[in-house]
């Protein structure tokens, strides 16, 4: 499987139907996006939690072309351009999670740090999260590489190095569907906690930056002139993937 590429901000289509067309990909409108900062400053590290929500309700599978659903929060270089690596690690489910290479079940989330890039996906292994189990993940730049490091319960279950093809100046997350025969069905809200991004310099104006679609937060604020910024959550609202009125599709 792989994730594909939203083009940001998103703004909710208008109107509803029972369900989206057959081989679809779909983004729901409840999401933020942060950047770009003042100046010549850019995203070094950013930090956060996630307790996946249960996986998709009424979702319509298909023997052979089985929808999946990904979770994710990401950075780039770009607001979304196809021709700019995004560095995603990604929570995944699909009706059936081996066909992914993953031993969970269809009442849980694989996880797995990956890379979208012009050439296509790039990802480790994905592994199984165990109900009801925050994730903690981190993206940092080290030398000329963006490290992916995805730990549960205090152990590293997944970890990827990939080449930095320009300086990190947006963070934005989404919520995204892959119809093939069937449908996603819908996703429960839930909370990104405790999200964390470090700047390469200050901007003391950067949460002017954060721009909330379809979300709420704690509020973002720095408590030291401007180098790291905080949120204790980011609310994520739920979603019916089958609604146009709580999504976007990806023509």
């Amino acid at each position: 499987m792989r994730a594909g590429y939203v083009l940001v901000p998103i703004t909710a289509a208008i109107g509803a139907m029972a369900s989206q067309p057959s081989d679809s990909w779909v983004f729901g409108d409840s999401l933020f996006y942060l950047g770009p900062p003042s100046g010549n400053a850019h995203i070094t590290k950013a930090t956060y939690s996630i307790l996946p929500p249960a996986t998709p309700l009424n979702a319509t599978l298909s023997a052979s072309d089985e929808p999946w659903v990904s979770v994710w929060v990401g950075t780039s270089s770009t607001a979304g351009s196809m021709d700019a690596n995004l560095y995603q690690p990604l929570f995944n489910w699909a009706g059936n999670q081996e066909s992914s290479g993953c031993s969970a079940g269809a009442k849980e989330w694989c996880v797995a740090a990956s890379t979208y890039t012009p050439d296509g996906q790039v990802g480790s292994n994905y592994v199984r999260v165990p109900t009801k189990t925050l994730v903690d993940f981190e993206i940092a730049v080290v030398d000329d590489n963006v490290v992916q490091t995805v730990t549960i319960q205090g152990k590293v279950v997944s970890k990827r190095s990939d080449a930095l093809d320009a300086s990190l100046r947006y963070l934005y997350s989404s919520n995204e569907c892959y119809t093939g025969g069937g449908s996603c069905g819908e996703l429960n809200g839930y909370k990104i906690h405790n999200l964390a991004v470090t700047l390469s310099e200050a901007d003391t104006d950067f949460a002017s930056d954060m721009s909330l679609d379809g979300v709420s937060d704690a509020g973002f604020k720095s408590t030291d002139g401007g180098i790291t910024w905080e949120s204790d959550y980011v609310q994520v609202k739920a979603i019916d993937f089958d609604s146009s009125a709580d999504t976007e599709l990806n023509d």
